[in-house]
């Protein structure tokens, strides 16, 4: 959507202090048309009343409570004294600018006082009309004062709605990328350090298997280089689109394999193609749970299968084997411990599946998760 569509032809380009001189304007117009209008209904004091309380509708975005009982106080008195029975307009003015701008309660407290003090005058100021009239013009300037109370209380309440869901929106976009940055950090961490350690520790009795461990940490460190890139490049973008047009998926999951570091044998079932979201889900799924099997049972091996049990949906199974030796400094597994885990859980309900991990009698750990892939997983 371009600029011209996505922004009011006025609202969006009036400042406050533009805003301010709106109502000044306004202000002075209409008390100068009403001025003219009581002036020829019933002379030169009913016209000055009739200007003066417009007035203060020049000021009402800066002090709306005061504006709202300044003008109610001069209706009030042109009915008593005038007989000015259009005084209630700049009151219904009044009450509109107090429910857009103020809590509901003191609203709702504001439009009772102007409601009772503008029946309140109209009934007991002796006029020479029926009861019924005066009846009849109590209730259409509790009507007339009402609507303009209630457009503007539900503009205040749609634009909190919007400053809420804005804030949920935020909230939601933060732990989006709190989210990206655990999986692509831990996992590539995780790989460096846990190799550099092997490495170190069969440098000298066996340089090849150095050599080769070295290759994966070089190989995970440029991976994590590039898909922090990636994903500063998809915050600095606008849009939803980026994110999935460059995001990881099935065709990667070769080359996480190959780097993860234990010996892992990959399965897929490629048939039918997946959503790109549910993509994403699957490949941070397996990328989690092989830095778990890096962090907590070192080089066991490992097997992930991917299979399309039916049309509608895609299960994930990553099983590692009992670890040779226990890894050194590894916190002990529990299941459902750790954030690796509840990220995992995280993605997969983001995409309507399910998740569960745990260990196996034999000494391993399973993780497995069933995702939907039809197009509602896709948004």
């Amino acid at each position: 959507m371009g600029d011209g569509e996505s922004r009011p032809l006025v609202a969006g380009r009036l400042r406050d202090g533009q805003w301010h001189g709106v109502d000044t304007v306004a202000a002075v117009l209409l008390a100068l048309a009403f001025g003219a209008s009581g002036t020829r209904s019933g002379g030169w004091g009913a016209g000055a009343v009739a200007a003066v309380v417009w007035l203060p509708v020049a000021v009402r975005r800066r002090r709306p409570v005061g504006v709202l009982y300044t003008v109610l106080a001069g209706a009030v008195l042109a009915l008593a004294f005038t007989g000015w029975e259009e005084s209630w307009i700049p009151v219904g003015v009044a009450l509109y600018t107090v429910a857009a701008r103020e809590p509901r309660r003191r609203s709702a407290t504001a439009l009772g006082c102007s409601l009772g003090a503008v029946a309140a005058a109209m009934a007991l100021v002796p006029r020479p009309v029926p009861a019924s009239g005066v009846a009849g013009d109590v209730v259409f300037a509790s009507v007339m004062m009402t609507l303009p109370w209630l457009v503007g209380t539900a503009l205040r309440e749609q634009r909190s709605y919007a400053e809420l869901a804005a804030r949920q929106a935020l909230t939601n976009e933060r732990l989006r990328i709190a989210r990206e940055l655990h999986d692509v950090v831990a996992h590539h961490l995780t790989v460096i350090a846990v190799r550099a350690e092997v490495a170190r520790a069969v440098a000298a009795a066996d340089p090849q298997e150095a050599e080769r461990t070295l290759a994966l940490v070089g190989t995970a460190g440029r991976t994590a280089l590039t898909e922090m890139r990636r994903m500063l490049g998809v915050l600095r973008s606008p849009g939803d689109g980026a994110e999935l047009g460059s995001a990881p998926g099935l065709a990667d999951l070769p080359a996480l394999a190959n780097g993860a570091g234990p010996r892992v044998e990959l399965s897929v079932d490629p048939d039918p193609p997946l959503p790109p979201g549910v993509e994403l889900a699957v490949y941070r799924i397996v990328q989690e749970a092989l830095t778990n099997v890096v962090r907590h049972a070192g080089s066991a091996d490992c097997r992930v299968n991917l299979s399309r049990t039916d049309p509608g949906a895609v299960e994930i199974e990553v099983v590692n084997d009992a670890p040779a030796r226990p890894p050194s400094r590894t916190p002990s597994r529990r299941p459902g411990g750790g954030h690796g885990l509840v990220g995992m859980r995280e993605r997969a309900a983001m995409c309507g599946g399910t998740l569960s991990a745990g260990p196996l009698a034999t000494g391993g750990f399973r993780v497995h998760a069933r995702l939907p892939c039809g197009s509602e997983a896709a948004r």
